[in-house]
């Protein structure tokens, strides 16, 4: 080993630190020094154990200040190590959520906002995204429950043209893919798949008249199948995992939950919650419905379900986790 003090003598193994961490002696200049530890977490000098207990408390619908109280972590703290995880968390997806063949996949977009709702943001910030309603588009194979792709913009065609795309990318075969009516679904689907893709909408139908819920629709009528574009088979044109996956995240994520004031405050911040919700559920969540396998284990991307530690304690190269 070369010393790394003088940086031209070898250095020689000469014991253990108390803590069993071997120290070494330059043969030229007499330094001692011991192997540079690796941290996954960078420049955090939170533990990993600490660090999954604060990713435990988040993803069961904690707030930040209550893991804060729980955990004796500052807030601050969490908040950052919240953004080092949620990058880490989206290069993996990024880089293992790829080359599948699903057969079925539903798509929908699910609303929350930042600073301040839509009605309440500043004069000076209106128009600027990251300041009002925010949606994040999600993907999911409707026969392994993976999450095949999530974006977080805006309800417009440029958000869903960027959301296909991403999942034209991930996917190798021609599958079958279902929306509801919103109307920039399918120039996004044209633009990215063009004419490999057999696609389906679900048009759902409410009552004009009658009193709705405060965030509810009118009272629902009936579910209508169209065939869009291609050949869909009828039977498969659903949205109704996707939908179902919608209601995981708001229970999971504190600032997914409505009537609260724990939205998110910074853009950055809900970007980063979701990575780590979507690599949480592909890795490490059991899925009823998949007999007490995770997605990524049914979808052959692991074999075993993925611990919270393991999940943010990973190597920062997604190639080193072990699969």
């Amino acid at each position: 080993m070369t010393c790394r003090k003088c940086e031209h003598g070898q250095a020689k193994h000469f014991g253990f630190t108390k803590a069993k961490t071997a120290r070494y002696r330059c043969r030229s200049c007499g330094a001692t020094f011991t192997e540079p530890k690796s941290n996954p977490l960078g420049a955090h000098t939170t533990s990993v154990a600490d660090a999954a207990k604060v990713f435990e408390l988040m993803i069961e619908g904690i707030s930040i200040r209550a893991i804060s109280r729980i955990t004796g972590i500052h807030k601050t703290t969490i908040l950052a190590l919240l953004n080092t995880v949620g990058d880490k968390c989206a290069r993996l997806m990024d880089a293992r959520v790829r080359n599948l063949a699903p057969q079925s996949v539903q798509c929908d977009e699910i609303w929350q906002y930042c600073y301040a709702k839509e009605k309440n943001v500043p004069e000076l910030m209106k128009g600027v995204f990251g300041f009002g309603d925010v949606w994040t588009w999600t993907a999911i194979d409707a026969d392994t429950k993976l999450i095949l792709s999530w974006y977080v913009g805006a309800r417009n065609v440029h958000s869903a043209t960027e959301f296909m795309r991403d999942l034209a990318s991930r996917v190798t075969n021609r599958i079958q893919l279902t929306t509801d009516g919103h109307r920039v679904y399918w120039p996004a689907i044209v633009t990215a798949f063009g004419s490999n893709v057999d696609y389906g909408m679900m048009n759902k139908l409410y009552a004009e008249s009658g009193k709705a819920g405060r965030y509810s629709p009118g009272r629902f009528i009936a579910a209508k199948r169209e065939v869009a574009y291609g050949s869909p088979e009828p039977s498969r044109i659903s949205t109704s995992f996707v939908e179902r996956h919608n209601l995981t995240l708001r229970m999971s994520l504190r600032r997914f939950t409505r009537l609260t004031n724990a939205f998110s405050k910074k853009l950055d911040n809900l970007r980063a919650a979701v990575a780590v919700f979507m690599a949480w559920y592909n890795f490490c969540r059991p899925h009823q419905t998949l007999k007490g396998q995770t997605p990524a284990q049914r979808a052959g991307l692991t074999d075993h379900a993925w611990t919270i530690p393991e999940l943010i304690g990973m190597e920062d190269a997604p190639e080193m986790v072990a699969a």
